[in-house]
């Protein structure tokens, strides 16, 4: 049924886009709502996947995964790391201890295999250097400003006259 007339027409123009929009809004309600959904079906991030033991896991954090860059072989998803993952279980089985695993990993990938390395030779300096850096500037902070505070002495920029003293009380008094 169709009514003559701008009015009636704009009506139904609007009734039509009112629709389509309630349409639209339903749509993408449904879609967000199937990706909330999705999101909860995943395992929580902090779980270890239940094929290996929390000891495996508790290992590879410790270990730097080879080709990913900033991963642990916990973290990864590589084929590198389920091997490594897959070693440490194996070596877990046999019953060698962390320290043991870590090692086995070091001779084959080196000290930079760890996500914290030890703490001698070359690496202390890593480690040293923050603080000896800290130590340096707060040092030359110290002496700059004593230096700056003994020249300031010298040169009597410390002292005021007695007219500075009064033409500043004078200023004071007419504001």
């Amino acid at each position: 049924m169709r009514v003559e007339g701008i009015g009636s027409y704009a009506k139904q123009i609007f009734w039509r886009t009112t629709y389509g929009v309630r349409r639209i809004g339903a749509l993408l309600l449904l879609l967000v709502s199937s990706f909330q959904l999705l999101a909860l079906a995943q395992p929580a991030a902090n779980t270890p996947p239940p094929d290996f033991p929390p000891q495996v896991f508790e290992i590879a954090r410790e270990l730097r995964c080879p080709v990913c860059q900033g991963e642990s072989v916990a973290e990864s998803n590589s084929g590198i790391s389920l091997e490594m993952r897959r070693i440490i279980a194996e070596q877990l089985a046999q019953g060698k201890s962390k320290e043991e695993i870590k090692a086995y990993f070091v001779s084959r990938y080196g000290p930079w295999i760890l996500y914290e390395p030890p703490r001698s030779g070359l690496t202390l300096w890593v480690w040293l250097a923050p603080l000896v850096g800290v130590a340096l500037i707060g040092a030359g902070l110290y002496f700059y400003l004593q230096s700056a505070r003994r020249r300031a002495l010298e040169t009597g920029a410390a002292e005021v006259s007695e007219e500075e003293l009064r033409r500043a009380e004078a200023e004071l008094d007419q504001s």
